[in-house]
């Protein structure tokens, strides 16, 4: 085996290898990998830890590769070089590889002049004799048509006689070349950097290491992302989205990779896409995001489980939840859109359009572009999608974009927006389709692929983390089942299943009759079907019940000759005939002709009807639906060959799941989707089974004896295309349902689920519509019922609510109907009670695996407070704006024998308008907790006493939040060299190596920056007065964005950020003094300020007593810049205040931190777009005071900012943001 031999080749190395400078050869923390210590000599007294990773051990020890990569620091400069260069090993073994590393290593420390990659002990002469040193130098300098040099890379099955070899190449670029390409890479990184993304690289860019990667990252927090998507995709604000582009032949431009030799080639830039702790992830974990496969696990599945495991590394990439899809999109089809892009002036959605539409045809100029494709991408969301995520470099610079900008600005696209965008096609989604979990457009295939390639979520990760609302989702599809309105069906997933025509005739589903709606028995109204006689089920295509001896001790079928040919895998309904007429699902294990072993049997009501006896078997369930061992009551046939005593076992009768589901007419495959729900464990028994899983993948796969393939894709369907969020409120344990605060307070005996729906910006929309319609209210938002029929719920989790269908008349008007008394909607969602259940179950009981056994079910929603646009508002709310109306609640009744603590009171508690407070069902009005506000909503609070006792309670005074801004990481030094200015690089490129293959060091004296931290006389200064107010939200939020900005400039080079904060004199925490300094040189505002004699330019930032949720204002000090209306630029405005869209209450965010801020001012001024920024001309001198203010006023009034400038004092000098 080759994971044998290769713990058997480590052994042997780590007890044999014998060299000098080796040691410590010890197993890696992966599998597949190895580490050892190479040891420099005592001059550097260095040791050099190295590891060494195949990147499958079950193609070891012929067809592997081992990567080759050094964790350690301050390393001499050829050791680095030499471990890049070998980069990657083909075909050695552990001792061949530990030899070749170490001669390379060698070969580099003595000073060798040949090619340490390319010479090796076993070049051989014609004669077989090996090269004096002299021979083997003249063989290196010769040219390359007539040499022969073998490299460490080479597989070991090379032919090593040949005399024709050619030489590695790799590194050997001219400097000039390099220069080059170094700059390139340095004015790429820029802009990505420049436009807010963290970068990060692994292995040389300049092409000398095959181990090439570059990182492109952002916090999940500056994506704006509500709560609701957060915690749907299973995101976590502090994280870090990165995106890793691996570079085949070190970093190339985007004009490169789109010439026509390159556009086709995928391994010359291939993507993988992650969550981190940091910004960047470790080489190992590059390493094994590109090796690693989807024979392990997928990454959506992976990514909810890494979760669960404490053991992941800070610097592992964690998979992001639509990480399959969105790497199959970049590596696919992103260079052809830019391609399509930059030569017919597309923006994404038409370049994305024109791919989909394209593809694979041939298309002719003649044929002319058709204006659609040039449309603007006018989706409404992208209106509350920060400007990091809507930038477009592609569109500014074409061609000279920077790739790692516009590939990380394509992925962000399609990761926001995911819901917009089939996850398989990659194709946008209808219209009217809002969703708060990305799913697949109504393609068949699509569908298929994205149940059976593991682009889907992981529906093991809902079961184990919550069963009850498993319960739920199948609850709901088998209640719309059995009443035959289910609508969206598991299309397209090929599944095989019983034939309709073998199976009984379904009862007439019976329904309750609503006093609210005498027009339900007609079947018109909300999907609700006529009342039908019974079915006449027509056979698909040819299906069979078949006859066979069964073997009950042994599970074993004895096949008639010309009996179907069974299929191990395949799964089968037995049916015993006789008194009992027992029945059961089972699967083939093995096939033996005759004779077909079964797996262990599923016990079902009775499927296949009786040949004699009409009816249904009333033989009792057993709790998790298999088999006892005495449910059959059959004499014990002797113990003899088979074929003489195959008379003696009992006859029966079985039927193949062998028809395709998509062939069944709209009812049959209801009725087959009941009975593949009935054939499933409970949800307790499936979550059991895969917590014995522990240390394992946890997939269903390997239960396949106990859940068939087609149950299986019916389950993972119902999970899977639930497009809302729903989280349990309460815990179950021993049989009682736990209280807790979260629990809305008033409705005593329901078990309660959060519940959100619509798009990932919903949210945003309605909180958007409160501040448009009502945010001048005490009370912004109101609270309501909403009822429904159990079989509608299917449809509503995954629609959402709307009134598209008459569900109980319009008497009202049109729109989604509320009442404020829980019975009035109760008498909605408790009419319709459909038959379900199955055979010998009674109307209600609903899927009879469910541990909940649901019975109705009610939401509470939170509506805008405007009663008087209302399409009505007595006796019920009906709402038409269904951007009004956010979903909160969701509570169910339950048929089970769980028990209820009483209700605890909400500490923190939501303030509602006392005139239109609900009642529950305990006819008092409800208190709702604060969390049913999202976070970015939850307010400052006071203490109340509550008026049912002495206990203190919160409720609402404000509804301003202190959101938690994530101090940034360091950057390491090898990030920060690689962004180092023109003039050091050139400097860096005359280096010239010594004669012992040293290189000579520049000077790392020579200053970087003419700027010098402290050198400012604050007094000088003409600042404004210090803000005389001060609020505890503003205050820690300052307090804490002060230490982190400190923390970071503490931590980097100045030159590199290009921002200073001198800590001495910033008296008041609502006012900073910045300087901006080491602008590009070529900037004319650098050659302004250098021939004023300055090193920075001085700004004042002042804090609203709203921070973080009001932007600062910022302003000029020194020097005076020339007006816009003087040819002027770099966004500042006469009075020297800062126009920004980041700086106005539309285009902020509460989650920017002032890092970001002063970065994004600093690019501000060096725009060159549509004019650079200039010094004003004559001697140096600073905004008054005056002018600060009046720029104060304009910037409000342009934004339409309410301000309050009271003239008698500066010391009111404030912003009252609204």
């Amino acid at each position: 085996m080759p994971r044998k031999a290769f713990v058997n080749d480590l052994q042997q190395s780590i007890d044999n290898y014998t060299h000098t400078r080796i040691s410590g050869v010890q197993p890696g923390l992966e599998d597949g990998s190895l580490i050892f210590n190479y040891s420099v000599p005592a001059s550097a007294a260095v040791d050099v830890t190295i590891h060494a990773l195949v990147t499958d051990v079950g193609e070891y020890p012929s067809a592997h590769m081992f990567m080759i990569y050094t964790t350690s620091e301050n390393i001499p400069a050829q050791i680095s070089t030499i471990i890049e260069d070998v980069g990657t090993l083909d075909g050695f073994s552990i001792s061949e590889m530990l030899r070749r590393v170490t001669k390379c290593l060698d070969q580099a420390l003595d000073g060798s002049q040949q090619d340490a990659i390319g010479s090796d002990d076993d070049t051989m002469m014609h004669d077989g004799s090996s090269p004096e040193p002299s021979e083997v130098e003249s063989v290196a300098d010769s040219e390359p048509e007539s040499i022969d040099v073998w490299s460490p890379k080479s597989p070991v099955h090379h032919d090593r006689s040949s005399t024709t070899r050619i030489p590695s190449t790799r590194g050997r670029r001219c400097q000039a070349s390099v220069g080059s390409l170094r700059r390139t890479i340095r004015a790429d990184l820029r802009k990505a950097k420049d436009a807010g993304f963290r970068i990060g690289h692994l292995g040389g860019l300049d092409g000398r290491s095959e181990m090439c990667y570059l990182t492109v990252s952002i916090r999940v927090a500056k994506l704006c992302i509500s709560d609701e998507a957060i915690q749907a995709w299973h995101l976590d604000p502090s994280q870090y989205f990165i995106l890793i582009i691996r570079y085949a032949d070190g970093y190339q431009p985007l004009g490169e990779l789109l010439k026509p030799d390159n556009l086709h080639r995928s391994g010359n830039a291939q993507f993988r896409v992650g969550l981190a702790q940091g910004y960047k992830i470790s080489m190992s974990a590059a390493i094994k995001a590109f090796t690693h496969t989807k024979e392990t696990t997928t990454s959506s599945r992976a990514a909810v489980q890494s979760q669960d495991d404490p053991s992941s590394d800070a610097d592992e990439l964690k998979p992001l939840f639509i990480g399959d899809s969105l790497q199959d999109l970049m590596n696919d089809r992103l260079l052809p859109i830019i391609k399509y892009r930059s030569g017919m002036g597309f923006g994404w959605k038409g370049g994305e359009a024109w791919y989909h539409d394209h593809q694979g045809k041939n298309w002719c100029s003649e044929d002319g572009i058709s204006n659609e494709y040039y449309a603007p991408d006018d989706s409404p969301r992208t209106a509350t999608l920060p400007k990091i995520v809507t930038s477009d470099n592609l569109a500014l610079e074409g061609t000279s974009a920077s790739f790692p900008l516009v590939a990380m600005q394509f992925a962000l696209r399609h990761l926001v927006r995911c819901t917009e965008f089939c996850l398989v096609c990659h194709a946008p989604m209808a219209d009217n389709f809002e969703a708060l979990k990305p799913f697949v457009c109504t393609k068949p295939l699509c569908l298929y692929q994205y149940m059976a390639f593991g682009f889907g979520p992981s529906i093991e990760h809902d079961i184990v983390s919550q069963p009850h609302v498993v319960d739920l989702l199948i609850s709901f599809c088998y209640s719309s089942a059995q009443s035959m309105t289910l609508q969206e069906l598991p299309n397209g997933m090929s599944l095989s299943v019983p034939a309709p025509s073998l199976l009984p005739k379904r009862l007439v589903p019976s329904f309750h009759v609503n006093p609210y709606d005498p027009t339900a028995l007609d079947g018109t109204n909300g999907g609700v079907p006529k009342l039908q006689t019974p079915f006449d089920m027509q056979s698909i295509r040819l299906a069979k019940t078949y006859q066979a001896k069964f073997d009950p001790t042994n599970m074993e079928l004895i096949l008639e000759p010309g009996e179907p040919v069974l299929h191990k895998g395949q799964w089968i309904i037995v049916k015993t005939l006789g008194k009992t007429d027992e029945q059961f699902h089972c699967s083939v294990t093995e096939v033996m002709r005759p004779t077909v072993r079964l797996g262990p049997p599923i016990k079902f009501p009775s499927i296949i009807p009786p040949t004699s006896t009409p009816g249904r078997s009333k033989t009792a369930k057993t709790p998790n639906n298999s088999v006892p061992d005495s449910a059959f009551a059959f004499p014990a046939a002797p113990s003899q060959d088979v074929s003489a005593t195959s008379s003696k076992y009992p006859e029966v009768e079985f039927i193949v799941y062998d028809q395709n589901f998509d062939d069944f007419s709209h009812e049959d495959k209801q009725t087959t989707v009941c009975l593949l729900l009935d054939s499933l464990p409970s949800v307790a028994e499936t979550r059991d089974y895969l917590q014995s899983k522990v240390g394992k993948d946890r997939t269903l796969k390997d239960w396949h004896q106990r859940i068939s393939p087609a149950a299986a894709g019916v389950l993972r369907w119902i999970i899977a295309s639930n497009r809302s969020c729903i989280v349990e409120v309460d815990r179950i344990e021993d049989e009682t349902c736990r209280a807790s605060e979260e629990r809305v307070m008033g409705m005593p005996q329901w078990m309660q689920f959060r519940f959100a729906q619509g798009a990932p910006d919903k949210e945003q929309r309605f909180i958007q519509s409160i501040s448009e319609v009502s945010g001048h209210n005490k009370y912004p938002s109101i609270y309501a019922w909403h009822g429904s029929p159990l079989r509608n719920w299917h449809s509503i989790v995954r629609e959402g609510l709307h009134f598209r269908t008459t569900a109980h008349g319009r008497a009202y008007g049109n729109g989604v109907y509320h009442a404020p008394d829980v019975a009035t909607s109760l008498g909605y969602s408790g009419g319709f009670y459909p038959f379900s259940g199955g055979a010998g179950a009674s109307p209600s009981d609903g899927w009879p695996q469910s541990q909940l056994k649901i019975t109705q079910a009610i939401a509470l929603n939170e509506i805008v407070n405007a009663p008087s646009q209302f399409v009505s508002q007595n006796p019920h709310l009906v709402v038409a704006q269904l951007d009004w109306i956010q979903t909160r609640y969701l509570f169910v009744k339950i048929k089970t024998g769980i028990n209820f603590d009483p209700d605890v009171t909400p500490t923190e508690v939501c303030s509602q308008d006392p005139t239109r407070t609900p009642t529950g069902s305990d006819r008092q009005k409800i208190v709702i907790p604060i969390t049913a506000l999202s976070k970015s909503r939850r307010p400052t609070f006071k203490s109340i006493k509550n008026k049912n006792g002495d206990k203190k309670i919160k409720v609402t005074i404000g509804s301003k939040v202190d959101n938690a801004i994530v101090l940034s990481d360091d950057t390491d030094d090898e990030d920060l060299n690689i962004l180092i200015s023109d003039g050091e690089e050139e400097q860096d490129d005359k280096a010239q190596p010594h004669s012992n293959g040293t290189t000579q060091p520049t000077s790392q004296d020579v200053p970087k920056t003419d700027f010098v931290a402290g050198s400012l006389d604050s007094e000088s200064l003409q600042l404004l007065d210090p803000p005389p107010f001060a609020t505890p939200m503003a205050t820690k939020a300052l307090q804490r964005e002060l230490n982190s900005t400190l923390k970071i400039q503490d931590s980097h080079p100045a030159h590199e950020l290009g921002w200073y904060i001198n800590r001495d004199i910033i008296n008041n925490m609502y006012q900073w003094i910045v300087e901006l300094h080491s602008f590009e040189k070529h900037l004319p505002l650098a050659q302004d300020l250098k021939a004023k004699k300055l090193t920075s330019v001085v700004m004042e930032i002042r804090f609203g007593k709203d921070y973080p949720m009001s932007p600062p204002f910022v302003r000029i000090i020194r020097p005076r810049f020339l007006s816009f209306m003087s040819g002027g630029g770099g966004h500042v405005t006469a009075g020297g205040a800062l126009c920004m869209e980041l700086l106005t209450n539309s285009g902020w965010s509460a989650v920017s931190n002032m890092e970001s801020v002063l970065l994004q001012v600093r690019l501000a001024l060096s725009s060159t777009d549509p004019r650079p920024a200039r010094l004003e001309p004559g001697p140096v001198r600073d905004y008054g005071v005056g002018e600060a203010i009046e720029a104060y006023v304009r910037a409000c009034t342009a934004h339409g900012v309410c301000f309050n400038v009271p003239s008698s004092s500066l010391n009111g000098f404030s912003l009252m943001l609204q």
